[in-house]
């Protein structure tokens, strides 16, 4: 039995102050590794480049690399991850040191809910724009808003608490100073021409042609906005290409016509984020943020930031006609004998005659009583005048009006698309297996009620795992991520290092960095 590959980083310490423990995850551009940061005993997220970005082949990469890293090192919003510390060691790493974050992406909450309810949505990407609102105010713009790079903090109240991370396209649009003679770096554009630039599916229509500034952020929020509350994303396709000229060319669709419960102001709200025109979006996280809070209000919440899960969150209705209002308790009450005391009025002496003084309350006292009982014998009066009451007339019956049943609404097709990571993964539908990953599934569903499949995903040698879908018409695309499961450690003598770097290991998660 071949033994288990060793990852070499594993217990090495990059330049004397981060010893890398466990791997974390791999992605496009390294691998993410959880380290912790000497003398201070802090845990980290370390991202280490992989070998390829070197000078070797990019001579102007070294000089990128450490302006990206100063740049989103600036961020300090308590919503974007922090970066602690960057280098490159003696024999050439590259790394990056990040807060180190215990929580699940947003792509991963996605894929075993379905979806959110639009409230939990929109309070998640409120605190999304909160974060970007600082980085455009900077000059930075992110280009790569995907749920994989939003990461959850649930905290021991049960609410959200949302990092952005991954500013690893980042890109200044901000003007300067023009490129100098010799210079290999383009000043404006931080990633090299040839990287991409983004994700297909929540990539804005412009940053396709390159180009981009904070209203493509706000194309790529309403995206994301849309597949939170949705399921799915607007625009899907096989092919990256297909999908790339569909956010081009083809209108959305109307995110109610998804989802009904969605509030039309909301519905509003996201739809013109998705607008092809950049002049046609919000124009900044201020003003999409103004109207995040003007569409929550309408529905009785406190604002776009007050989480559903864990406030009231309701705003104060004025009182309605018939019934009963309640007085502040700051309002005072004159019940007893001593708040009338402490609110009598003194009158005044009557004149020469030297009457004594009166209280105002024994003049009322007696007035009242006086037109009490002239009330009363106006009432007898008006009685003993009064023509006898007319005898009851019995109101015909009402017609009872016919019922209708309304049609019953024609069967709809919902298909599945069921992918795994790894693929190749056996899935079952209440214990009977329905297919081995990537397949389709299509599952017809009546009525109003959303088409809904709970499948278990099993692959050998990876955690078994089960997620829940709903969809209420067209495609649903179900993406489960694999666990592998921990492998023994091994016995004796540790393995020696690889001399020559091997393609990377299975088991790694999508990068959450």
């Amino acid at each position: 039995m071949a033994e288990p590959e060793v990852d070499p980083l594993i217990g090495q310490v990059l330049s004397g102050r981060f010893e890398i423990v466990a791997p974390l995850g791999v992605g496009g551009m390294g691998r993410v590794y959880k380290a912790v940061q000497r003398p201070l005993g802090r845990e980290v997220a370390l991202k280490v480049l992989n070998p390829r970005y070197d000078g070797t082949r990019d001579p102007g990469f070294e000089r990128r690399f450490f302006l990206e890293a100063s740049m989103t090192s600036k961020l300090k919003h308590p919503n974007t991850i922090t970066v602690h510390d960057y280098g490159r060691t003696d024999d050439g790493i590259y790394y990056i040191a990040m807060e180190y974050i215990e929580g699940d992406t947003l792509q991963k909450v996605l894929a075993e809910n379905g979806k959110l309810p639009w409230s939990r949505a929109l309070f998640v990407a409120g605190q999304v724009a909160r974060s970007l609102r600082e980085a455009h105010k900077l000059g930075l713009v992110h280009r790569d808003l995907k749920p994989a790079n939003v990461m959850l903090q649930t905290e021991g109240t049960g609410g959200d608490t949302v990092k952005v991370l991954d500013f690893g396209l980042v890109k200044s649009f901000t003007p300067e100073k023009p490129k100098e003679e010799g210079d290999d770096v383009d000043r404006t554009g931080l990633t090299q021409a040839g990287v991409l630039l983004g994700s297909p599916l929540y990539m804005a229509p412009e940053q396709a042609r390159g180009e981009a500034d904070p209203r493509t952020d706000i194309y790529s929020l309403g995206i994301l906005m849309f597949q939170t509350m949705a399921g799915r994303p607007p625009f899907m396709s096989k092919e990256s290409i297909d999908v790339i000229v569909k956010h081009i060319r083809e209108k959305p669709p109307e995110l109610r016509g998804l989802v009904p419960e969605v509030p039309i102001e909301v519905n509003a709200l996201v739809m013109k984020c998705l607008e092809k025109e950049p002049a046609a979006r919000f124009q900044s996280m201020d003003e999409l943020l103004d109207a995040m809070r003007t569409a929550t209000s309408g529905q009785g919440l406190s604002g776009a930031f007050a989480d559903p899960r864990t406030a009231s969150g309701i705003i104060p209705r004025a009182s309605t006609p018939g019934m009963p209002v309640v007085s502040s308790p700051a309002t005072p009450s004159f019940t007893s004998a001593e708040s009338v005391r402490s609110h009598e009025i003194e009158l005044g002496d009557t004149g020469a005659l030297g009457a004594p003084k009166r209280k105002l309350p024994l003049v009322l006292g007696v007035s009242a009583v006086v037109l009490v009982g002239a009330m009363l014998g106006g009432v007898a009066a008006w009685k003993a005048m009064a023509p006898a009451p007319l005898p009851a007339v019995e109101a015909p019956p009402r017609p009872i009006a016919a019922v209708v049943e309304p049609p019953k609404p024609e069967p709809i097709d919902v298909r599945f698309e069921i992918e795994s990571e790894p693929a190749g993964a056996t899935v079952t539908r209440d214990g009977v297996q329905v297919g081995v990953t990537p397949f389709e599934l299509t599952v017809r569903r009546s009525g109003t009620q959303p088409a809904q499949v709970e499948l278990v995903f099993s692959l050998e040698g990876y955690e078994p795992r089960s997620a829940i879908a709903q969809g209420l018409d067209g495609v649903v695309t179900v993406n489960q991520a694999l666990s592998k499961k921990p492998e023994p450690r091994p016995v004796g003598k540790p393995s020696k290092k690889p001399k020559n770097p091997k393609p990377e290991p299975a088991g790694y998660k999508d990068d959450p960095y």
